[in-house]
């Protein structure tokens, strides 16, 4: 599935990206759903700074998608309060986390 844009939050760009999985059980295999966020930075939507594989399985693409959602934002939330990072008249001020491919 390609990933499914959000509305900007705090000028960055989110995508999230949610496929389909299958879960063995004893009772047999199940689909279930993974989720991948990917945030941009202000400015330039094309220069990623962060991209995480969530590690969880979710029974529906919405609660997967919602939970990749909150945790984008959560993440931009911790990135700007950083006093450093508070400038945003450059594109490239949030340094590239971990996870990035």
């Amino acid at each position: 599935m390609p990933g499914q844009p959000c509305a900007p939050y705090r000028g960055c760009t989110i995508d999230v990206h949610v496929t389909p999985a299958k879960s063995h059980a004893l009772g047999g295999t199940y689909r279930r759903y993974r989720v991948l966020w990917t945030v941009s930075s202000p400015g330039n939507p094309d220069q990623k700074v962060a991209s995480f594989p969530e590690p969880f399985d979710f029974l529906t693409e919405k609660e997967a998608f919602r939970y990749g959602e909150k945790r984008a934002h959560t993440f931009i939330d911790c990135m700007l309060s950083s006093p450093s990072l508070r400038d945003t008249s450059s594109a490239s001020y949030m340094p590239m986390a971990r996870g990035i491919e």
